[in-house]
């Protein structure tokens, strides 16, 4: 008898992870590992890390951000936590993959893992429970919880997916040596998103202080946390004093409060719905058992006070962990079903737990709609990118020379600039009220207002020792970022034939169609939706500037 409830237990668990990878990177990623272009896309941040593990991949190493991602900047250092990039670079040679494929996948992937990694978790507990605790993982994969993924929050999310192991580490303490798999955990959360691990030292202080007061906490305990901890800033010291010196002094922490995050949408507690009430029970149920309770439980309380850390000054951070609420609070979902029935089942079993675990996938997934319960909502689209536009960016980063300077006009997805970026190439946007405001003037102009695009969200920094590092962008003028260009002296310019409006496009064909006129302006790719001119006489009067 027990054996058939366990091999029933692993049946439902494969289903439960299949039904995960069709709703999630199968739905997302159109039932494909491989595309012709970065599919599904929908924010500049998502391109933002995209462009830097394909750059990482060209360069063979990240000690130095391309230029064409630091505003043209040479020798800026990488500052991102590197790991992630890493892995999509290692893994798309392996698979024989685009790194836009790869990264993304990989996304996906230590999403639905992390989920798994948490049952596991709480199976230690309780079997029924974290069987019950499953379902609620689907949400991660439900707007507005979904834009941690095709907003660009990977290397976030790729850190809590760490932080969950971190735990696991933490309930394995006993094992022999087990501060090594702590240390290496930590270390990868670090190289992951570094603001993880203060949520994890949370997580920590928390287990400790449960610990003591339940005069449980063992000196052995104690030392192996200590020594994992300390062995972590060992391995992850090189990313630390980058860290250190960039980050934390560009982004310094200030006690503020963010009630709503004007980034994008984001996941309140409310958003759980009539499923709060269980949660709620969970939570309860919890409490009671505060003297011996289990470390489920303890993650599961340390990041439901992490998601609300956005009111003592960690903003985006903490609305970050809420992308995972629904794995880390799941333990409180199941604890909460299993509490209320007990009153009713008194001795429970398998028999039990695989209805409700059915049930609450088939609401959850949606297939049964309740009002004022949280449910997967499908979402499919392309994304920002398209394949005309990636051909024209492609051809720009393998048929011009290294040192060209680019020029775009005008293009309905340029907003989102950092995918400009796979043109590998030193860049130049035009400033969308400068090119309307011709437009109403009706000016065909040499100069226009632009921005030089790039990634500065940390600043740019240059390294001049050890530990000693020189912002940048201080030391250049304004008009370096933002200013007036002689569209003249730009390599290649280039134009798209198609918009939501198509009258910006039609001013964008009468720039193109003025500088042809000129013998040394050739028109040298052109499909659909993008056409390049390529400029022969860098700095001379390309272009009359007229009135139309």
């Amino acid at each position: 008898m027990i054996k058939i409830k366990l091999e029933l237990e692993k049946v439902f668990l494969v289903i439960f992870l299949v039904i995960l990878f069709f709703i999630g990177p199968g739905v997302l990623l159109d039932y494909k590992i491989k595309h012709d272009f970065p599919y599904g896309y929908m924010a500049s941040d998502t391109f933002q890390h995209q462009v830097r593990a394909e750059a990482i991949k060209d360069a063979g190493n990240f000690r130095y951000e391309a230029p064409y991602i630091s505003k043209g900047l040479e020798n800026a250092v990488g500052i991102y936590p590197p790991l992630i990039y890493h892995i999509a670079v290692i893994y798309s040679y392996l698979a024989g993959i685009e790194t836009y494929d790869s990264i993304y996948f990989l996304v996906f992937f230590f999403a639905v893992i992390s989920s798994l990694a948490m049952y596991f978790i709480i199976r230690d507990f309780n079997r029924n429970v974290a069987l019950m605790s499953l379902p609620l993982g689907i949400l991660i994969f439900s707007y507005p919880l979904l834009i941690g993924i095709t907003w660009g929050n990977w290397p976030s999310l790729l850190a809590q997916f760490f932080l969950i192991q971190f735990a696991f580490s933490l309930m394995k303490i006993d094992l022999k040596n087990s501060y090594f798999l702590i240390a290496i955990i930590f270390s990868a959360m670090i190289l992951s998103h570094t603001s993880e691990a203060i949520f994890a030292l949370i997580f920590v202080l928390l287990f400790l202080m449960i610990k003591l007061i339940s005069r449980s906490l063992g000196k052995r305990e104690l030392y192996v946390i200590l020594i994992g901890l300390f062995i972590s800033l060992i391995l992850s010291s090189y990313y630390i004093i980058i860290f250190m010196n960039t980050w934390l002094k560009a982004q310094p922490y200030h006690l503020y409060q963010v009630p709503i995050w004007l980034g994008g949408p984001s996941f309140y507690i409310l958003d759980f719905g009539w499923l709060l009430i269980l949660i709620t029970a969970g939570i309860l149920f919890s409490i009671q058992r505060f003297r011996n309770m289990h470390i489920s439980f303890i993650l599961a309380f340390a990041m439901l006070l992490g998601g609300f850390l956005n009111y003592a000054g960690f903003g985006l951070r903490a609305f970050q962990i809420r992308f995972f609420w629904p794995i880390y609070l799941s333990v409180f979902f199941g604890a909460g079903i299993y509490m209320l029935l007990k009153f009713i089942v008194k001795k429970w079993n398998m028999v039990y737990t695989i209805p409700l675990f059915i049930v609450f996938t088939v609401l959850l997934t949606g297939l049964i709609k309740i009002p004022s319960i949280p449910h997967y909502n499908r979402a499919t689209s392309e994304g920002l990118m398209d394949p005309y536009h990636w051909a024209a960016l492609t051809w720009i980063s393998k048929n011009t020379e290294d040192n060209s300077k680019i020029y775009f006009f005008y293009g309905d997805i340029y907003g989102q600039n950092a995918l400009l970026r796979n043109s590998k190439r030193s860049h130049h946007l035009v400033d969308q009220d400068d090119f309307v405001k011709s437009l109403q003037e009706r000016k065909i102009k040499k100069y226009y207002m632009s921005n030089l695009p790039g990634d500065d969200g940390g600043s740019i920094w240059m390294r001049s020792g050890i530990f000693a590092f020189k912002e940048i962008p201080p030391t250049k003028p304004s008009e370096y970022f933002f200013g007036s260009q002689d569209i003249c002296k730009f390599d290649y310019i280039v134009f798209d034939k198609v918009s939501r409006q198509q009258v910006l496009a039609q001013y964008n064909l009468l720039i193109a169609s003025e500088l042809l006129k000129k013998d040394y302006v050739t028109k040298v790719f052109e499909n659909e939706v993008v056409i390049i001119l390529k400029n022969k006489n860098i700095g001379g009067d390309c272009i009359e500037e007229r009135s139309f």
